[in-house]
């Protein structure tokens, strides 16, 4: 089985949390009521859903019912969740067995979003390669909401993947329980373009027993390689961290934290990325202490489509992003921030693609 990890989070000893509440309605896939099936994003089709016992897809179990996961088929569900928390999806699938069209290798993608922000906290890729019936095969997928996170819920998606055929994936017994509280809350990630590298900036908003941040780089976002490390401050109220990959891929980077803690358990962060091919784009501001009007200019050699939007040094919006579009050349163009308070402040440039994005620090009287 191949697992294609987009997104994932700390190991803790789950032990700890076996006790936790399922958060899962519906988890045995006993009612279709249980589950929302519409807009599903399943391109070209129209979804349906399908909640049956198993002996209709190949298994010996006619009192189990099952959800089938195809081109056709897909099953959401909205759960309440807590920043700064750590959670466990667990659930049972198998490959379809006694439909002659399935492809050799049938899949699902489950992925957790969250439903204010739209942030993809977690995505993997699950395939089966079964040709008789072996039982179900039991999956694991952990995963955090970052302390500063807006979201009060999040979408648990289920959806088809490499199957371009109607048969496809069993699937059983999906749960969902809370398994641990972060250590260390990170309110803040980003990776920017600075002359030949790549320069990486987090806040952390509260720390506790922390050690130090291993630094990864990934070329296509599942296989990490740590580049360097930056010990923990261990503030209790969060710090602030820097540190330039000097020497980046051509074409997109992805990068992502490995926390340890003192005793050795650690947490993996969400992942950013940056693609150094679009780096003829470029952002700045002038002056960079500004009293009432902040100037800011955009470079690019064609016309684009860019969001622009003011943080503070926490990562909090304080002038909500606005889509624009810059005209190819020089274009130069005025935020009023006479009402912010004094400060330090970020302008953050970015495309919807994950193509450009670059963050230019500046200061309020």
């Amino acid at each position: 089985m191949k697992k294609n990890l987009l997104l994932t989070a700390a190991f803790i000893a789950a032990a700890c949390y076996a006790n936790s509440q399922n958060l899962i309605v519906g988890s045995t896939m006993d009612q279709a009521a249980d589950w929302a099936y519409g807009a599903c994003d399943v391109p070209g089709t129209s979804p349906e859903i399908a909640f049956v016992d198993e002996t209709a897809y190949g298994g010996p179990n006619a009192a189990n019912n099952i959800a089938e996961i195809d081109n056709l088929t897909c099953i959401r569900q909205d759960v309440n969740i807590t920043p700064g928390t750590i959670y466990t999806i667990n659930f049972n699938a198998t490959r379809r067995i006694g439909c002659g069209t399935t492809p050799p290798s049938p899949g699902i993608t489950v992925s957790v979003t969250g439903v204010t922000s739209g942030t993809v906290y977690s995505t993997i890729n699950y395939t089966y390669s079964n040709v008789t019936w072996t039982g179900y095969t039991a999956e694991t997928q952990v995963w955090s909401i970052p302390g500063s996170a807006t979201d009060a819920a999040v979408r648990i998606l289920v959806t088809p993947f490499n199957n371009p055929d109607d048969c496809g994936v069993i699937l059983d017994d999906l749960t969902m329980v809370s398994s641990g509280v972060l250590p260390v809350s990170l309110s803040l990630f980003n990776a920017a373009s600075k002359n030949s590298g790549v320069e990486l900036s987090w806040v952390t908003s509260s720390e506790s027993n922390s050690a130090y941040f291993s630094v990864q780089r990934s070329k296509d976002g599942v296989s990490f390689f740590e580049i360097g490390k930056v010990n923990a401050a261990n503030v209790s109220t969060g710090s602030s961290y820097t540190f330039t990959d000097a020497a980046p891929a051509n074409g997109f980077n992805y990068y992502r934290l490995k926390q340890f803690d003192k005793n050795g358990i650690f947490k993996i962060s969400g992942i950013v990325k940056l693609n150094l091919a679009a780096t003829d784009v470029n952002a700045m501001v002038y002056p960079t202490v500004v009293s009432s009007v902040l100037n800011y200019a955009i470079e690019s050699p064609k016309a684009i489509k860019l969001s622009v939007l003011v943080t503070d040094v926490t990562g909090k919006i304080i002038v909500a992003a606005t889509p624009q579009t810059f005209a190819a050349g020089t274009t130069q163009k005025t935020i009023n921030v006479a009402a912010l308070a004094s400060g330090v402040y970020m302008l953050t440039v970015s495309d919807n693609e994950g193509g450009f994005k670059k963050s230019v620090k500046f200061s309020k009287n």
